[in-house]
Formats: C-alpha cells, structure tokens, sequence
C-alpha cells in the first residue's frame, strides 16, 4: 500500500519503499550529498584524512586490531564478529592527545563504525556506540 509524500503539504503519493515522492526524494538526496561533501570539507575532515594515512597509524592501528580482534559492539551483544576498524571512542578532530590516546581507541566492524561514525557527522552526538 503506498501512502503520502511525508513533505508537508504534498498530496502525491510516495515513491515504493520510500516515504516521499519523486520531487522530495531527490531533494532529500540533493541535501544529504551537499551535507556529506560539507562534511568532507571540513578542516577536522582534512586532519582525520592525513592523519589516517600516514605509516605511523597504519602500524598502530594493525597492532591494536590484533590484540583487539573482535567488535567491542558485537561482543557486548553476545555475537562474535571481526573487527575491522579501530575508532575513536571521542572523536579527535585533529587533537593528537585523543588521536594517540589507546584509552581512546576501541575496536569495531565496518557496520558498527559506520553507524558510530554517521551518528557523530549527522547528529553531532558523540555519546559512543
């Protein structure tokens, strides 16, 4: 069954699976790109990406993940699932103290981290996982 556009005062039906209508999904889809490029324009953007490519944090990283191999989020959930990422439990925006702090780091699967990473980026949260 398909139901109205949820844009208000729109009275065309929603697109299959979708909660708007042709014209207000792709204007859903035009702010979400501009929100995710702004996002990676950012100076903290910026810092995180040479941050994470330099030699030092790849070394780093490969160590934590093998003495931390499983999702810190997973296992609180009772599934055992690789970890594949190391994350900032407090997002560093560019500050070396939590950059380096292993107090900081904590080890999670792409699907974990991405949910913990958009969750920051779109709601400015930073409660953790």
């Amino acid at each position: 069954m398909r139901k109205l556009c949820r844009a208000p005062g729109c009275d065309e039906l929603a697109l299959e699976g979708l909660a708007h209508c042709a014209e207000h999904e792709a204007e859903r889809q035009a702010k979400c790109a501009a929100r995710r490029k702004a996002a990676k324009a950012g100076a903290a953007a910026r810092a995180g990406a040479a941050f994470y490519s330099t030699q030092r944090w790849r070394k780093a990283r490969a160590t934590f993940l093998a003495r931390h191999p499983l999702c810190e989020d997973c296992a609180s959930l009772g599934l055992v699932v690789a970890a594949r990422e190391v994350d900032h439990r407090t997002p560093h925006r560019g500050d070396a103290g939590l950059m380096w702090d292993r107090t900081n780091w904590q080890a999670l699967c792409k699907s974990c981290h991405s949910r913990k990473t958009a969750r920051e980026v779109w709601h400015g949260d930073r409660r953790g996982p």
